[in-house]
């Protein structure tokens, strides 16, 4: 397609001359626009991402992290490491359900199942999940044992009980009592006979 500007008789000024580079320069443009935008749409992430993070409560996050690794931690004895309870062992039983005389059921329970019983009483929780606790890996095997004995899954280390081992019963088994030597989970499953 041609115009009257195309067409320059000689000795006519009629217009000015066409430069084929402008269509480049806007091919450059329009890619240096692009590239600020994708910048600045990254720094608006980032700061975004600063923002919300500095607005949680970093000790939130270690009060998790700590409580997962001490309970993953330990490892959980087989029956052919102990099979026998420990009398040398005094076990405080704490009633953390609000529940009354619990205490006294279960600290019954764990002296027949032949542990010295020490401190019988209430231990104020928010935890609603009843837990052996032992203090130092010596004791791991035992308090596996004392937490299999009275139908509590979960033993974990701690240094905030002056016991060898502490039995705190909270809402989630105070109500059914200690469970049974025996369990009635585990039918048949050693294959000890006699």
């Amino acid at each position: 397609m041609t115009d009257e500007f195309d067409e320059i008789e000689t000795g006519r000024r009629s217009g000015a001359h066409r430069q084929d580079s402008a269509a480049q320069s806007n091919v450059g443009a329009i890619a240096l626009v692009i590239i600020l935008a994708l910048v600045a749409v990254l720094l608006v992430v980032a700061a975004i991402n600063i923002i919300t993070s500095s607005m949680k409560n970093p000790e939130a996050d270690v009060a998790d992290s700590g409580s997962d690794k001490s309970a993953s931690a330990s490892p959980s004895p087989s029956e052919s490491e102990v099979s026998v309870a420990d009398s040398s062992l005094n076990v405080d039983v704490l009633n953390g359900s609000g529940v009354s005389g619990v205490a006294q059921d279960f600290s019954e329970a764990v002296e027949e199942k032949g542990w010295s019983i020490g401190q019988v009483g209430n231990y104020s929780t928010a935890l609603t999940d009843s837990t052996v606790y032992y203090s130092g890996e010596e004791n791991a095997s035992q308090a596996k044992m004392v937490a299999d004995a009275l139908g509590i899954e979960a033993t974990e280390a701690s240094t905030d009980f002056d016991a060898d081992i502490t039995v705190v019963i909270c809402s989630d088994i105070a109500d059914r009592g200690p469970e049974p030597s025996d369990g009635g989970s585990e039918e048949g499953g050693s294959g000890e006979g006699g």
